[in-house]
């Protein structure tokens, strides 16, 4: 079987290459792969921002503004057969090199003042309208399941879990795309957790993250009952990864709206997860959307803090349609594909 060739491009942003090597985990289901990751920085991005979309329209240009408005390593070898990226600032040197070396490419996220034709295939989480859209169920996470489960019999060990006692995940993010985090949010989320102590005898697995700050990160260590924890990462004082341990550690996952990547992660670990939002929240439409669709999929429930006790979802094992049906829809767009199964 040929080897599928992949070059990611990277722009350093966790957010953004996760959803490209989450692509590229679906694509290994499907593909014998070769992946490789460069990271780009875009030079003078208010400049390129506005004049870029208007340079792609002239043909011959996709070599030139490679040099021009970015700085590389390592693109000079053997053209690869597809390339992926994700986030705006590797948008420009996605199409440019696709057009140097003749060869597909796909961006995910949004396309700014690009179009999708510019791409083999754009995906996004809603419809652009334009011919080469593919609008995916999830954001592609590359969560190897059989691994997260691992880690999270390891950490069921360590913090000496009851095989009868249930072990909850809460994972907390900040200020951001329309979440706001007020004293009593962080006072609703400790709440939150006592209640579903008493009602489910669980214990729980907390984690705050970069954007949470060390105000919030006070308030909800005050505001939690400190005797339901089974572990906890405070990210402000200790910074540790450990999404993938909580989530295969935890019988359900509790994560709130801030972070579309923290939701799809949580979503892809196939266990029932609750989305909660502060009352105050007020995400963009296309935020809203994306959560609203999640939940009418079946692949979550959304709970407003401070409105009650959430039931748990019974989530179907969803991730892998969600792959297939973005997979399906490449080969059409892409046809030269096929040769690599």
């Amino acid at each position: 079987m040929t080897k599928l060739k992949v070059l990611i491009l990277s722009d350093g942003v966790p957010g953004h290459v996760n959803q490209a090597r989450g692509l590229v985990h679906w694509l290994s289901k499907r593909y014998e792969l070769v992946c490789s990751e460069q990271t780009v920085s875009l030079r003078a991005r208010p400049a390129a921002r506005v004049f870029l979309p208007y340079a792609f329209k002239v043909r011959g240009i996709g070599a030139n503004v490679g040099k021009a408005f970015y700085r590389t390593n390592g693109l000079d070898g053997t053209p690869p057969d597809l390339i992926i990226s994700a986030g705006g600032n590797t948008s420009f040197l996605n199409i440019a090199l696709a057009r140097k070396w003749s060869v597909p490419n796909v961006f995910l996220g949004s396309s700014r003042r690009l179009h999708s034709n510019d791409f083999a295939a754009h995906l996004t989480l809603e419809p652009t309208g334009e011919p080469h859209n593919i609008v995916m169920d999830l954001v592609p996470t590359g969560t190897n399941l059989s691994e997260q489960s691992r880690k999270g019999r390891l950490l069921q060990d360590s913090v000496q879990q009851q095989a009868q006692q249930p072990l909850y995940s809460l994972i907390v993010g900040g200020a951001g795309s329309g979440f706001v985090y007020e004293e009593a949010t962080w006072r609703q989320l400790g709440e939150l957790v006592a209640d579903l102590s008493d009602r489910d005898g669980c214990r729980w697995l907390v984690t705050t993250s970069r954007r949470t700050g060390n105000t919030g990160e006070q308030l909800l260590r005050k505001a939690l009952p400190q005797s339901v924890l089974a572990d906890s990462v405070w990210w402000g004082n200790e910074p540790k990864k450990v999404m993938s341990s909580y989530l295969g550690a935890a019988d359900a996952v509790f994560v709130t709206g801030d972070s579309m990547m923290m939701v799809n992660e949580a979503i892809a670990s196939q266990k029932p997860t609750v989305v909660l939002e502060p009352g105050n929240a007020r995400p963009s439409e296309r935020h809203r959307k994306a959560l609203l669709r999640f939940q009418e999929a079946g692949y979550c429930n959304l709970h407003q803090l401070g409105s009650g006790v959430p039931s748990l979802p019974s989530n179907a094992n969803k991730d892998n349609r969600a792959g297939d049906l973005v997979l399906s829809q490449l080969e059409k767009l892409i046809p030269s594909l096929q040769r690599f199964r």
